[in-house]
């Protein structure tokens, strides 16, 4: 009987042992394309608020880790149109990872339908995206 029980539970283990990366890749609501909509202004005091901006910045996260911007960059907080690129991305515990020159991860939230990603900076430093159809 031990020998029956032996042979039924190695699969098993196969089984639960194998994971999907596809699912770790991405989380579904930040899949698509987002517009910068809003930047944190802070004066250093921690009283900053979102404020509306004229940008065309798009960011357009796919499956499979590939993050399409258009007209700037995450590598900055510039605005202004950089041109276009193609990053590679990854996600671990709502950070997004992007390959960028001595820069670390960008926190990110998705509430009531806005993506707000937070960047590490000595005062506040945070941009808010719209999803776009």
């Amino acid at each position: 009987m031990k020998k029956y029980l032996f042979l039924f539970l190695i699969p098993l283990l196969f089984v639960f042992s194998c994971s999907n990366d596809d699912d770790t890749i991405a989380n579904p609501d930040l899949l698509g394309k987002w517009l910068l909509i809003e930047q944190l202004v802070d004066p250093g005091d921690g009283s900053g608020t979102f404020q509306p901006i004229s940008s065309d910045l798009e960011l357009e996260f796919l499956a499979g880790g590939i993050l399409q911007v258009s007209n700037g960059s995450l590598c900055s907080l510039a605005i202004e149109s950089e041109g276009n690129s193609t990053e590679s991305y990854s996600i671990d515990e709502n950070v997004i990872t992007v390959d960028c020159d001595n820069f670390v991860g960008i926190s990110f939230e998705i509430k009531e339908g806005m993506l707000f990603l937070y960047f590490a900076c000595i005062e506040g430093c945070a941009q808010k995206y719209e999803k776009l159809p």
